[in-house]
C-alpha cells in the first residue's frame, strides 16, 4: 500500500491518496469534488481511493 497527499491546483481541496495493489485497477479519472478539476488520470495498474482532508478554498471555487 502507497500512502500521500495530493492537493487540488484550482480550489486548494487536499486529499489523502491511497493506492493498493490487491483491489480491482482504477481507470478513468479522479475529479475534485468541490470544483471539478481532475487531479489524477488513473493507468489501472492499482485501486486508488481518495479521502478529503482539507477543505477547498472558498475562492477558488467561486473562481
Amino acid at each position: 500500500m502507497k500512502k500521500g497527499d495530493v492537493t487540488c491546483l484550482h480550489c486548494k481541496a487536499g486529499f489523502r491518496r491511497l493506492e493498493l495493489a490487491t483491489e480491482p485497477p482504477t481507470t478513468g479519472e479522479y475529479r475534485c469534488p468541490a470544483c471539478d478539476e481532475v487531479v489524477e488520470k488513473f493507468d489501472g495498474l492499482a485501486f486508488v481511493a481518495y479521502r478529503l482532508t482539507i477543505q477547498p478554498s472558498m475562492k477558488g471555487i467561486r473562481a
